[in-house]
């Protein structure tokens, strides 16, 4: 655990985004006024919005957000789409500042955080409809006791997307944007990860092999000078370090160089 939560975590994180936004006015923010910000992993709005989409959850759906970082997939879930969200994570900078963000965007009653380990989840057997979990995946030593518990709290028929980056071939460029070194780094690949799912209990219905996806947007971007403004540096920053664009850098090349693949993992509880 000190390991996780030293790598992530900063003081002041929900004043940095506030003193981002334009014009914040503290008693009228919207949920979307965080998105530039929030959405601290891979493709960021676009995977969740891309993600969110295919779970496509009902307005009485329970989520359940492993990892849940500063909650912005959570409350891109409940503003979106109505349903109430869990989020837990270990970093308890990041419970503190995903709540705070949550209660001042009007979204309290809908989306909860708190600090747990995902091996060992605080909730009873069943009470979630759908699952999701962005990019922890390579913090976690233990995943069979994360996929584990995650089919333990699903109802019959859920769901969970997973994404998580995979060795594909040799070791990859560090620092990255979850580790400075291997030792913290917990990778698998391809068929290891898939083995985990299958052990469960689950059924995996899809395997989206991202990796084009994330090259791709990097090109454009880079060829169209589109650079992560001021605001969206700093808010980088107080997560990964002041050395974030060169994690950034080093996971592109990291996948472009195939040492690295981006995977979406799509599976459900048998009923």
């Amino acid at each position: 655990m000190s390991n996780v939560t030293t790598h992530y975590g900063s003081d002041g994180i929900v004043e940095r985004i506030l003193a981002a936004i334009p014009d914040a006015k503290i008693d009228s923010l919207d949920a979307a006024q965080f998105y530039p910000f929030d959405q601290l992993h891979g493709r960021e709005l676009i995977a969740t919005q891309d993600h969110a989409a295919r779970l496509a959850p009902s307005p009485g759906d329970r989520i359940l957000d492993i990892g849940s970082g500063i909650g912005g997939p959570a409350r891109f879930l409940a503003a979106t789409y109505g349903c109430d969200v869990d989020g837990v994570d270990l970093t308890p900078a990041f419970v503190e500042a995903s709540s705070r963000l949550t209660e001042l965007c009007g979204l309290g009653d809908k989306v909860r955080f708190q600090q747990a380990d995902a091996a060992k989840l605080p909730f009873a057997d069943g009470t979630f409809d759908a699952a999701i979990c962005f990019y922890v995946g390579m913090n976690i030593a233990d995943k069979a006791g994360v996929i584990g518990e995650a089919f333990r709290v699903l109802k019959p028929g859920g769901r969970l997307i997973w994404t998580e980056a995979v060795l594909a071939g040799g070791e990859p460029h560090y620092p990255l944007p979850w580790a400075v070194a291997p030792a913290a780094s917990h990778l698998v690949d391809r068929t290891a990860l898939q083995a985990l799912f299958a052990d469960a209990g689950f059924r995996i219905d899809e395997i989206i092999d991202e990796t084009g996806d994330h090259v791709e947007l990097a090109r454009k971007r880079a060829s169209s000078g589109i650079v992560p403004s001021p605001a969206q540096q700093q808010a980088n920053e107080i997560v990964l370090g002041a050395e974030f664009l060169q994690r950034r850098k080093n996971y592109i090349g990291s996948l472009s160089d195939s040492k690295l693949a981006s995977l979406a993992i799509i599976a459900s509880k048998r009923g």
